[in-house]
């Protein structure tokens, strides 16, 4: 349902306004007040479409709040989701992974190896020119301790491309 309405209104500002004002006042609010597990995936798919409709500023402040309370969950299924919505609307502006910079560590540190790649990959979408070389090591680290060959394989492909992305110019 939130899919079909983001893709009517992805091209078009007024389109998209109105499915903002609709999330803002109804879905996203009631969704996040449920505290219960469906709450937190229709909490969830509104973070989602919101980083796919035409951006509004409000809207996308409200989801890096959202986002906020997935993040400090206690259970790692929920941070999970957290880390992944913030992927999603740090493409739209990387300004919001900056507030959640402590528990994006600290999901670096957990025990479960999904979340822990997950974070990886937001750390790789976060990287600037400021931030690059404390993110290529964190991924160093990684590389070191996996060993699982695919993960090693991607981590690699990580560090290559930011090394190439960041590399200081010739000229």
């Amino acid at each position: 349902f939130f899919f079909f309405q983001a893709e009517d209104g992805i091209r078009d500002a007024q389109e998209s306004r109105g499915l903002g004002d609709v999330y803002k006042r109804q879905t996203m609010k009631r969704a996040d007040d449920t505290g219960t597990n469906i709450g937190c995936a229709i909490t969830y798919q509104c973070v989602k479409t919101t980083a796919q409709i035409y951006p509004s500023q409000q809207l996308l402040e409200n989801s890096a709040t959202t986002i906020s309370r997935l993040l400090t969950s206690e259970h790692n299924n929920l941070k999970y989701l957290g880390i992944n919505a913030l992927i999603s609307i740090v493409q739209v502006n990387p300004k919001y992974a900056m507030e959640h910079q402590l528990v994006i560590v600290d999901c670096l540190e957990s025990t479960d190896e999904t979340l822990k790649r997950e974070t990886l990959e937001l750390l790789y979408r976060i990287t600037n020119g400021g931030n690059v070389d404390a993110i290529v090591d964190k991924l160093i680290i990684h590389l070191k301790a996996s060993a699982d060959p695919h993960f090693k394989k991607e981590l690699v492909n990580k560090i290559i491309s930011l090394s190439e992305r960041f590399a200081p110019s010739q000229e």
